[in-house]
């Protein structure tokens, strides 16, 4: 690319925090202009080179007409997501994601050359960067979404990502979080913070707890959504409410506890009877100004829940008007470190807790696996399930699936003797083998905890 008879033009590159940009001048239906292209790339060396093939190339703008590559479709894509929903963070988590991942693989590539094993190349650079099995199947997804906006608007024919397999993962250990148990919810809302300016924030958390506990497992995002306009607030009656739903973008008009109400009340009063609004606004200026009254964005509550428990816990106490850990980790109960720590067998507890409490005790009361989904908001009943499997909850045998040991000879199983322990009445022992033996014709097992 020159600039007409006098030296050849040299661009400039142009640092960003997505990466490296060219800037150089061309030449557009006649008219020069100086232009800004994304190079997709972090590496100064590769934006050295691209630059490079922009500037030989014959016609000033031979690079507006070359074929859109993967790079720049996917940069493409998800800038028409990030300013459709500004205020969330995950189209751009997800394309920094590709830009980490796939980009140095299959970014140059023209959409239309990629093929399903250059997609097999992106995942295989997942797994070598030690991406677990479920991060690697997002990184999937992300890029079949791309080829999938480009199929839709027709620049492609097939999705190559479609049929792209999962490399091969090693078998792991699948733990469930742990989940308070309703004593342990009970010992957390009777405790009061020791110090006046911290307890409005102990009291919403422990007010959200109460309404994901009790008002259809409602997930972080739900509570943050919710809105005093969405309750029968006339008068406090708090009968019934809509859940947000924003997972599913449902929705869902549930009735109200009358075991919530007066937490849903006494919140409602120390806000000044609100008739609309955000039940749990952001409360105090962050680092993104002042927000107070507002939505909260993607805030996590499970530090300062944990932070909470600790306390209820005994593992810190109040002395001198500071927070001095008494117990520590080593020193932790069985129970202590199942709710803190990540155990062989469990996850530390986390905000969500209350949902999956809500599902299980739905499952611990009976109700059949469709309402019971219907009530926690879930898409399917796979979803529904996977929140069954929770590892902490002790599952018992139920007498009816067990052997009813009822011989023919009519001696009860409630004489059979315990394993492992001697038998009071040897001589009764003897002839229950005997009478077994007589009615079925095979000698008894020996009992023993092998047996």
């Amino acid at each position: 690319m020159t600039k007409g008879p006098g030296r050849p033009a040299t661009g400039q590159l142009i640092w960003r925090k997505s990466g490296w940009y060219a800037r150089f001048t061309t030449t557009i239906d006649g008219e020069r202009i100086r232009v800004c292209r994304a190079l997709a790339t972090t590496n100064a060396a590769v934006a050295k080179r691209k630059l490079a093939r922009l500037l030989e190339a014959e016609a000033p703008d031979a690079a507006l007409n070359t074929p859109e590559t993967f790079a720049q479709a996917a940069q493409r894509v998800y800038e028409t997501l990030i300013a459709a929903r500004p205020r969330s963070k995950g189209p751009k988590q997800e394309l920094s994601q590709l830009k980490r991942l796939a980009f140095p693989v299959i970014g140059d590539i023209p959409v239309a050359a990629v093929r399903t094993t250059d997609v097999n190349r992106v995942l295989d650079n997942g797994q070598a960067q030690e991406l677990s099995r479920q991060s690697v199947q997002h990184l999937r997804q992300r890029v079949s979404n791309v080829f999938a906006a480009l199929q839709r608007a027709g620049s492609i024919e097939g999705n190559p990502a479609r049929g792209a397999t999962m490399p091969k993962f090693a078998e792991a250990v699948v733990k469930e979080r742990a989940v308070l148990t309703d004593n342990e919810l009970a010992e957390y809302l009777a405790w009061e913070h020791p110090e006046e300016r911290h307890r409005d924030a102990v009291r919403e958390r422990q007010t959200m707890a109460c309404v994901s506990r009790m008002f259809g497992g409602l997930r972080t995002g739900d509570l943050h959504a919710l809105r005093w306009d969405a309750f029968d607030v006339e008068s406090g009656r708090f009968q019934w409410g809509y859940a947000p739903r924003q997972k599913t973008r449902r929705p869902q008009k549930l009735a109200v506890p009358a075991m919530l109400r007066p937490f849903l009340r006494d919140w409602w009063e120390r806000a000044g009877r609100p008739r609309d609004g955000f039940v749990f606004p952001v409360r105090r200026i962050g680092r993104n100004g002042d927000r107070v009254g507002k939505a909260r964005n993607g805030a996590s509550h499970a530090h300062a829940f944990r932070r909470d428990l600790r306390r209820v816990f005994g593992i810190e106490v109040y002395r001198d008007g500071e927070w001095v850990q008494a117990v520590q980790r080593e020193g932790y109960t069985k129970r202590q470190a199942e709710v803190f720590t990540e155990t062989a067998f469990t996850l530390p507890v986390d905000f969500h807790s209350w949902r999956r409490s809500f599902v299980q005790s739905l499952a611990d009361a009976e109700v059949n696996a469709q309402q019971a989904a219907a009530l926690a908001g879930h898409a399917d009943l796979g979803a529904h399930m996977r929140y069954l499997r929770n590892a902490e909850r002790m599952r018992s045998v139920p007498d009816a699936a067990l052997p009813a040991l009822v011989h023919a000879s009519g001696v009860s199983a409630a004489r059979m003797p315990n394993p492992g322990v001697a038998a009071v009445n040897p001589n009764e022992n003897e002839a229950l083998a005997v009478a077994s033996e007589r009615a079925t014709g095979l000698e008894p097992a020996t009992f023993s905890l092998g047996s």
